[in-house]
């Protein structure tokens, strides 16, 4: 877990993504991270088969 934290600050990276998970939730933003996200899964997927 430390190792996908940069500098370890694990407890302000904790707040952060805590404060961006509500404000996606209040703004209708999930669908479009999901969405973003499914997309690069694929361009990923697609890129190692090659």
């Amino acid at each position: 877990m430390r190792d996908l934290v940069p500098g370890g600050y694990l407890f302000t990276h904790a707040i952060f993504w805590t404060v961006v998970a509500m404000v996606a939730v209040g703004t209708q933003a999930v669908a479009i991270i999901l969405t973003i996200g499914l997309g690069l899964l694929v361009l990923e997927t697609l890129t190692n088969q090659q």
